[in-house]
């Protein structure tokens, strides 16, 4: 193999080496990246891989310009299987790394709704118990207006007996003076009446002895 050969596998190697340990710090950073960061540096790292699998095609097509008696051969055919394995590991990490940074935002933005969905279930709890609490009031409001509507009927109730109660008792009175009256008349008509029965039987008396009397002188003339 030759020097020029030999320099190039080596420069390809110092970049090889140069790009996965970049591409090895930007995954570890991606977990404390914000979710809205993260496909940004995702690409970034991407971009690297891409760049790392051009270095290892060059280094294969250099790699198979070696005669393959030299034992350089073999030895380069492996660290470039080596390479392509560690680049395949450093996709797997960049995937589970994202993976994460998700399921973690998604947890976040889970815990997030949760927490909201049980503020909006407190709220409307709390305006469930107001709501009782009034419907409460308005009928508490309602029974103490009613009890005191029916003690104003209670006590016009109460006065307007008092009043019929009165004109009973007046009427009854009334009607016991006008008892007491028809009694007095009735005995005023008696005694009236019996004075003219007296009357007419003193006249019919009188009527009796003048015709006696006249008899008698007609008699005594004859």
């Amino acid at each position: 193999m030759t020097s020029t050969m030999a320099a190039l596998l080596n420069d390809f190697e110092q970049r090889y080496s140069i790009n996965t340990a970049e591409i090895t710090s930007k995954i570890g950073q991606l977990q404390q990246l914000t979710p809205s960061e993260v496909p940004s540096a995702a690409n970034e790292v991407k971009k690297l891989l891409m760049d790392v699998e051009d270095l290892l095609e060059q280094m294969e097509l250099s790699v198979r310009e070696i005669e393959p008696s030299n034992p350089d051969r073999q030895k380069y055919d492996l660290r470039v299987k080596s390479y392509k394995s560690d680049k395949k590991q450093l996709e797997v990490e960049l995937r589970k790394a994202v993976d994460r940074v998700r399921n973690i935002a998604d947890r976040d933005e889970l815990m997030t709704f949760n927490d909201a969905a049980i503020n909006i279930d407190q709220q409307d709890k709390l305006i469930a118990n107001t709501e009782r609490l009034d419907a409460g009031t308005r009928k508490l409001q309602n029974c103490e207006r009613i009890t005191i509507e029916t003690e104003q009927i209670g006590e016009q109730v109460l006065g307007n007996l008092s009043l019929q109660r009165e004109t009973l008792t007046r009427n009854r009175d009334r009607m016991r003076e006008a008892n007491s009256d028809l009694g007095r008349s009735n005995r005023i008509l008696s005694q009236m009446i019996r004075r003219v029965i007296q009357n007419r039987l003193v006249l019919l008396v009188v009527f009796v002895v003048l015709m006696f009397s006249l008899l008698y002188l007609v008699y005594k003339v004859i």
